[in-house]
């Protein structure tokens, strides 16, 4: 009980209720949370939506990690055509293009600023979140998400991995669970 009351406590907050509202973009369908795991086993949030092109196309557009020669970089999508996130207003309408949107530029441009915006409150949103599962399933601190101490044998390390990544997925499903709840779905109407 302790859990359902923690958690849904941090679903009023403030930012969380930003998140949601960013979900209800009316230019984005399905919108899903993910995660790309890195090398070194970092987790980063990725984000994606379905577009509803005037000619009720459905394109794939979103915010994602990619390797590249410097590391791993952010950029956005729609369809196949991709660029680097942070793209003023003009190189979100060149990816439009790129896309096949041409005559949509503009509301494909303001619906990649809407899934980078989800993408970002998600991230705002998930670090406290997964803290509030920490705490609610195994008592953990917040102090404990840190890095791992040298000083701890391996199977408290195995232990403490296995919490948090428990703790990760719980906060993704929340995080699904609400974008599915407060954002438009793609219906039998739209296919």
């Amino acid at each position: 009980m302790d859990m359902e009351n923690g958690v849904t406590d941090r679903l009023w907050d403030k930012d969380v209720q930003e998140f949601i509202s960013a979900c209800r973009h009316e230019k984005l369908r399905d919108i899903t949370l993910g995660y790309t795991v890195r090398g070194n086993g970092e987790m980063l949030l990725t984000a994606s939506a379905l577009y509803l092109s005037k000619r009720g196309r459905h394109v794939p557009l979103g915010y994602r990690w990619a390797e590249s020669k410097s590391g791993t970089a952010a950029e956005i999508f729609v369809g196949k055509a991709k660029a680097s996130a942070g793209q003023e207003l003009d190189g979100l309408f060149g990816l439009a293009v790129r896309a096949g949107l041409w005559g949509e530029r503009r509301h494909v441009a303001f619906a990649l600023l809407a899934v980078t915006d989800v993408h970002s409150k998600a991230d705002g949103v998930r670090g406290r979140l997964q803290l509030e599962y920490l705490k609610a399933l195994h008592g953990v601190e917040p102090v404990s998400v840190g890095p791992l101490s040298s000083m701890r044998n391996d199977a408290a390390d195995s232990q403490r991995q296995s919490r948090v990544a428990q703790a990760q997925e719980l906060t993704l499903q929340t995080l699904n669970d609400l974008a599915y709840l407060y954002g438009a779905r793609t219906g039998k109407d739209d296919l």
